[in-house]
């Protein structure tokens, strides 16, 4: 009797440990997959980030693209009022030595 009564203990505490081992195992792969999916998180979180850095970058260039056409512009529009203001010049400088002489036949 006390034999059958150690053989039942034996083979229950034999039975237990397979228990343990099997929810050790399956705790593990739970382990692994909240791994995972914290690591997925983190990338998906990366990857947020990253994207809302590159529009905040791209926001950025387009007002300093924006800013730089302005100033080309200005300065286009000043070297056009430079140039035609010279052209200007030239015209007269070349029409007053003219008038200036018929100024002085008249007179004369």
């Amino acid at each position: 009797m006390a034999q059958a009564e150690h053989d039942r203990e034996w083979k229950a505490r034999r039975d237990a440990e397979a228990e343990v081992t099997r929810l050790r195992v399956l705790l593990s792969g739970q382990a692994a997959k909240l791994t995972a999916m914290s690591g997925e998180d983190r990338r998906r979180e990366l990857r947020q980030q990253m994207s809302k850095e590159l529009n905040d970058d791209l926001s950025g260039l387009e007002h300093d693209l924006s800013r730089l056409k302005l100033e080309r512009d200005m300065t286009l529009a000043e070297m056009e009022e430079l140039h035609s203001a010279n052209r200007y010049t030239i015209l007269l400088s070349n029409v007053i030595p003219i008038y200036l002489m018929f100024s002085i036949q008249l007179e004369t």
